[in-house]
């Protein structure tokens, strides 16, 4: 709704308080109209002079109206009425000459009564854009609300720890905690646990060391080493892990003596040089040793980093391994610091949850961490195919699907933020489903394309319902209740519409005029003799065999085969088609191009001169978290290594599916149509954690609308190149009816919720629930 101005101006509000005219009267009852009233709008520096003028003048058209009204009380009611709002009266009063004179001084100031305002163009505090968001920033946030970009919650610029709450910025620091302060009792819990894990096996994998070392002679000085750092690995917490900045290599019991001799004794030690002693102690410890200690200590830290939230057990036995291959004579343990040690760790907790927040190189560290099953799936794939397991490496290549997935979307947003909004959108139209589009292709390459029929499904499905029912779901629990404003929707919900109509266009049309056959079973064969009016043919009867069939079902014949396909559908798909690309071109035009005077930058705002010049320093010296050239390189690192992965995870479908008793549709429909798209679920969640509910539906709206319009014509036009047109073994949009109704029952829900303008937990989960009894209707599909 758009705001009217208010119908009266100032000078008739106070006209009519006087003589006791109110506005519904005024609008309704014909009898206050009697009186033709002249209301002359006036500036308000003559407001007295002018009213007392007003008066005089009503009083004499008050006299004139009365003679009027009693010879043309008809006329009086079809012609006195005027547009209020334009402060128009009778043209047969006295005052008709001043009338015209007030009414074009303030024709512009008093619109119509019918007229609307002009409605205002959408600014960044509809975007939610605050006035210190850095130029980079505000071009992200724009293009996370215009049509053909997808939108990606991570920040595209380098933040400084300092900008960040004061538990991420600990994540960051390596400043010495106090343990009186970090003594709670969840931190307490962890390193118990810590201990048992972790403490317990190193220990005593620690005395063992020291003692074989202690049996060679030569190793003395080590093992005395590792029996030092048995207690400190087993409980950490509290004590001091130093360094030793003197050329001591022998003990660490200096302190404890005189003044004097424990100078002298210093001194002597840093002069001596190694001797045969020495070096035979240190190629016991390196050659046998040390591997052990190595294999253990990776293990550990490896565990932890990937546990994520006891990252400071990682960070703190990734320390204590890298000292004890360069110096570990130098390495000294305490409870207190000493003047002639350089301090390296003071553990005081084993676990921080905030780390689930810790990113390196603007990645977040839980996707960091899937990165090395991409390596993983590769060599399980490629090269120990027959000795590994196809459930593990199909496990393998999915879990390295996120990451690809999710770094392929980083590269797209912050190269889209560093060109212009046309290259913007290419860049998400080509590289934002190739992803996508390279699982189905090879899906459809291995001959199954039922798979890639299914995960379009399950994406579409997933867009319109999994992804906002979670948003609103998880969000929900944060925040009572969000509102979004369904106009800032954009056009995604209405191209929706548009799209799932033209795409699923086929497949109603030869659902209702396809060529369709009986397929039965259990038939026994049952001759009968033929008569005509119970006479036999040439005197004996005919002999014809019947089949009676015990259960038959309706089947849909070869497409190939089938003149309804071959010379309309087949037509009618391609047309559809290449309908669906230019209505997406369309989209882009008119976000990109004629209208975009929608999105315009806010005045700017006057800063104090003191602050002016530390404005423009940090403004020069933010950075992008990426380059040009590193989201080039990532782009093509990912398409490279996701083509690889995919073709493994094709391989492995068939002994997942018979392995497991699942379908090849239910298989398409769940796991392949969401784990590719995991980037847009999992920025979906972090919107509606912000409180940013608009954009959270925004990206499965768009998600929806970038699979009808762009994805499913490229498929169709990719088999009909590789497979000359020929629909065996291609990908067409004649689609079964479970997935048709599903489609279009998704469609009405999400339409639905999205012109509602108010989300919660509630709507949320009814969604989810949706989705659920969908995906069960798959699960029990029987297999053709």
């Amino acid at each position: 709704m758009t705001d009217r101005k208010p119908l009266l101006s100032k000078n008739e509000q106070d006209y009519d308080e006087i003589n006791g005219i109110s506005m519904g009267s005024r609008a309704v009852n014909p009898s206050v109209h009697q009186h033709n009233v002249v209301i002359l709008p006036l500036d308000e520096n003559n407001n007295n002079s002018n009213n007392s003028n007003n008066n005089s003048n009503n009083n004499s058209n008050n006299n004139s109206n009365n003679n009027n009204n009693n010879n043309n009380t008809n006329n009086n009611n079809n012609n006195t009425y005027q547009e209020i709002g334009k402060g128009l009266t009778n043209s047969n009063t006295t005052t008709k000459t001043t009338t015209d004179k007030n009414k074009k001084r303030k024709k512009d100031k008093i619109p119509s009564l019918y007229i609307a305002e002009k409605e205002q163009p959408i600014t960044f505090d509809d975007f939610g854009i605050a006035d210190d968001t850095n130029p980079i920033e505000v071009k992200h946030q724009i293009q996370n609300h215009m049509f053909g970009f997808k939108p990606f919650k991570s920040k595209l610029t380098k933040r400084r720890v300092e900008e960040r709450s004061p538990e991420v910025q600990s994540l960051y620091s390596d400043e010495q905690k106090d343990i009186n302060s970090s003594n709670s009792i969840s931190n307490t819990i962890g390193n118990v646990i810590y201990c048992i894990i972790f403490g317990l096996p190193l220990s005593i994998l620690y005395v063992i060391c020291s003692i074989i070392l202690c049996l060679t002679y030569f190793g003395l000085p080590y093992g005395k080493l590792f029996w030092r750092l048995k207690g400190f690995v087993f409980w950490p917490f509290g004590k001091y892990l130093q360094l030793s900045t003197t050329n001591s290599l022998f003990g660490q019991d200096e302190e404890r003596l005189p003044i004097s001799s424990g100078r002298r004794r210093a001194q002597s030690i840093a002069h001596r040089k190694l001797t045969l002693y020495n070096y035979i102690g240190a190629f016991i410890y390196y050659l046998f040793i040390a591997p052990f200690i190595i294999i253990s200590e990776t293990i550990v830290l490896s565990l932890a980093w990937m546990l994520v939230v006891s990252i400071p057990t990682a960070k703190n036995h990734t320390k204590l391994l890298t000292h004890l291959i360069t110096n570990p004579l130098k390495l000294r343990v305490g409870d207190y610091p000493r003047a002639d040690c350089q301090i390296l760790l003071y553990p005081v907790e084993a676990f921080n949850r905030f780390y689930y927040k810790y990113t390196i190189n603007g990645m977040n560290v839980v996707l960091v961490n899937l990165l090395p099953f991409v390596i993983i799936s590769l060599v399980f794939g490629f090269f120990l195919e027959h000795k590994i397991n196809p459930i593990v490496i199909f496990i393998c290549c999915l879990l390295s699907t996120i990451p690809l997935s999710y770094y392929n979307g980083m590269a797209i947003a912050s190269l889209s933020a560093q060109t212009s909004f046309a290259i913007g959108a290419l860049i998400n139209a080509s590289f934002g489903s190739i992803i996508e589009l390279i699982l189905y292709v090879v899906s459809i390459s291995g001959a199954q394309e039922e798979v890639a029929r299914s995960a379009l499904t399950g994406a579409l499905l997933g867009s319109m319902l999994l992804i906002p029912g979670l948003s609103m779901v998880i969000g929900g629990l944060k925040h009572k209740e969000q509102r979004f404003n369904p106009t800032l929707m954009g056009v995604n919900t209405i191209l929706l519409m548009i799209a799932v109509v033209a795409a699923f266009a086929p497949t109603l049309f030869y659902k209702i005029y396809g060529s369709f056959g009986f397929s039965c079973t259990s038939c026994v064969q049952q001759p009968t003799n033929v008569t005509v009016d119970g006479v036999a043919i040439n005197g004996s009867a005919v002999t014809n065999t019947l089949m009676d069939c015990g259960k038959c079902t309706i089947v849909s014949s070869n497409l190939d085969e089938d003149p309804i396909y071959t010379q309309k559908a087949r037509t009618l798909m391609y047309i559809c088609s290449g309908i669906l690309p230019l209505t997406y071109f369309i989209g882009l035009l008119f976000t990109l191009k004629t209208h975009t005077h929608i999105l315009h930058a806010p005045p700017e705002k006057k800063r104090p001169e003191s602050t002016t010049d530390a404005h423009e320093t940090n403004e020069k010296k933010i950075e992008y978290e990426w380059s040009k050239l590193q989201c080039i390189i990532v782009l093509l690192a990912c398409t490279t290594m996701f083509a690889l992965v995919s073709e493994k995870l094709v391989d492995t479908i068939d002994p997942v599916v018979s392995a497991l008793g699942l379908t090849h549709e239910f298989l398409g429909v769940t796991i392949l149509g969401i784990i590719p798209s995991a980037a847009e679920y999992l920025n979906a969640v972090q919107f509606a954690i912000h409180n940013n509910m608009p954009l959270a539906l925004e990206i499965g709206a768009s998600a929806a609308v970038q699979i009808t319009l762009f994805q499913m014509p490229v498929l169709v036009f990719i088999c009909a190149v590789y497979n000359h047109l020929s629909s065996a073994g291609s990908f067409t949009l004649i689609f079964p009816l479970m997935d048709f109704f599903a489609i279009f029952f998704g469609v009405m829900v999400m339409n639905l919720v999205f012109s509602n303008g108010r989300t919660n937990y509630f709507i949320g989960s009814t969604l989810v629930i949706i989705y659920l009894v969908i995906v069960f209707c798959f699960y029990f599909t029987p297999v053709a």
